[in-house]
């Protein structure tokens, strides 16, 4: 079997996932992190199972854009109440199912890339450039995936995103060490 770059993408795409679950950056970040690593699963195993992967992609990307961006709200702006974060995500997962019963791929990726706005607008309240560019690389990765399908460079920009977001989140929970020019 030849190592291709969707391989390597998705080697990437769990390695980030696995960095921003370890990372502890709230239960939303956690949440999209597992569901890029099933992602990410299945399209490692794309050579033994070449219809898993599309399969796994539908429901997952449209439930990650909106877990991501909840985190982001919640991190930057204030936290959602539980009804409209839980309408949120049932709206996401009725769009992946919909996108996987034939409605089209536009409802999996529409939610990937809303998701990536509302993080976007979310980080521009607090001046946070990491996680600007997170939501800034999720929506190029809904549009990379809607240009050329699950491959490598979606696969690869969702990863960078979602590394982008675990670091925001570990930065914004320590302090800036205090420096004193007195000793």
């Amino acid at each position: 079997m030849a190592i291709d770059s969707t391989l390597i993408a998705a080697a990437l795409l769990l390695a980030s996932s696995l960095y921003a679950a370890l990372a502890g950056g709230g239960v939303y970040l956690r949440f999209a992190a597992i569901l890029c690593a099933a992602l990410a699963l299945a399209a490692a195993t794309q050579v033994f199972t070449p219809g898993l992967s599309g399969a796994v992609a539908l429901p997952v990307l449209p439930l990650a854009g909106v877990a991501l961006s909840l985190s982001a709200i919640a991190r930057f702006l204030r936290p959602l109440s539980p009804l409209p974060a839980t309408l949120a995500l049932v709206l996401a997962l009725a769009a992946g199912c919909a996108a996987l019963f034939g409605a089209g791929l536009l409802f999996a990726l529409l939610p990937l890339l809303l998701g990536g706005l509302a993080a976007t607008v979310a980080a521009l309240n607090r001046a946070a450039v990491t996680a600007l560019l997170a939501g800034v690389l999720l929506m190029a990765s809904a549009c990379a995936f809607a240009g050329a399908g699950l491959s490598m460079p979606g696969l690869l920009l969702l990863a960078v995103a979602l590394a982008g977001f675990a670091v925001q989140a570990r930065a914004s929970k320590t302090g800036a060490p205090l420096v004193s020019l007195v000793p």
